[in-house]
């Protein structure tokens, strides 16, 4: 921690683990902050390690999305890089519902319409996250959700038309949010791989439970995600709208060419006609400069 203390940071504690990287709590100047700290694998080729970090980096150091975890500090040595980023003091959403049970769905549509427009934003700059989950899902101090871990996003390659093409190297992410295409280890669409997560989460959400398990094989898996064969509690099948259940139906489309993309998402019934107002408005900030009285 030698590196952390010359450069100001102070009063460390562990959050989490895993993999090769740490993640701890610390406070600079006063202000909380979060340190991600990456183990290198001296092992790996130097190209692939350096590909790899780069992308990741780059990737987070870039992003300018009320939603989408930044990056407020950068730095390696040789065998460990320090990601330095905002801190959320109130957890990720996976681990609410798991302890407090599924949202009412009011709550889910305070939280998930952010979280698309996160991606949205992602997919807009040709980046495809590829690890969607809801303990990705940070809660800032506002409980505001905010997207974390880009680990296995990338950018992606578009064809003349403006297609993204499929991508048939890499299969990651977490098994039970894998889409038909990811699971059988086919030519899959990244962003459609999003997408698919996006649907997952919102199940989640609302019923607590895996819409598909893993401990079920990917066989079984497969079968039922290309039948659409995931069923709410009754419990909860009861209290949930129509257009929410419609919205699980659209959003879990095996068909990779036929699910929807994030912005036939922010056109559904289901979604808050307010942050639909706020796309049009960003939408025209950006092209009219026209700055509106909040």
């Amino acid at each position: 921690m030698e590196i952390l203390i010359e450069r100001g940071y102070v009063d460390f504690i562990r959050l989490d683990s895993g993999g090769q990287a740490n993640v701890y709590k610390t406070m600079k100047d006063g202000k909380q902050y979060a340190i991600k700290v990456v183990q290198v694998d001296l092992n790996k080729p130097q190209a692939k390690l350096d590909k790899d970090l780069k992308r990741e980096l780059t990737i987070m150091h870039g992003l300018r999305h009320p939603n989408c975890m930044a990056v407020v500090d950068l730095f390696r040595t040789r065998i460990r890089v320090y990601i330095v980023m905002n801190f959320m003091p109130n957890g990720n959403i996976g681990n609410r519902v798991r302890k407090s049970g599924p949202l009412c769905e009011w709550n889910v549509k305070c939280w998930w319409p952010p979280i698309v427009r996160a991606v949205r934003y992602l997919h807009l700059n040709k980046i495809a996250h590829r690890d969607l989950k809801l303990d990705n899902i940070l809660l800032d101090q506002h409980f505001n959700p905010i997207v974390s871990d880009f680990g296995f996003s990338r950018f992606i390659e578009l064809d003349d038309n403006g297609q993204q093409l499929p991508l048939n190297e890499t299969f990651c992410g977490t098994l039970s949010h894998h889409s038909p295409q990811m699971l059988m280890r086919q030519p899959y669409l990244p962003f459609g791989v999003d997408v698919w997560c996006l649907g997952i989460m919102f199940f989640i959400m609302l019923n607590q439970k895996y819409p598909f398990e893993k401990r079920e094989g990917k066989q079984r898996m497969y079968q039922r995600q290309m039948e659409k064969d995931y069923h709410l509690k009754p419990e909860i099948k009861t209290k949930v709208s129509q257009q929410a259940t419609q919205m699980i139906d659209f959003l879990l489309e095996p068909n990779q060419t036929l699910r929807p993309n994030v912005d036939q998402i922010c056109q559904h019934p289901w979604f808050p006609i307010a942050h639909l107002q706020l796309e049009l408005k960003e939408q025209l900030r950006k092209k009219n400069k026209i700055e509106f009285i909040e």
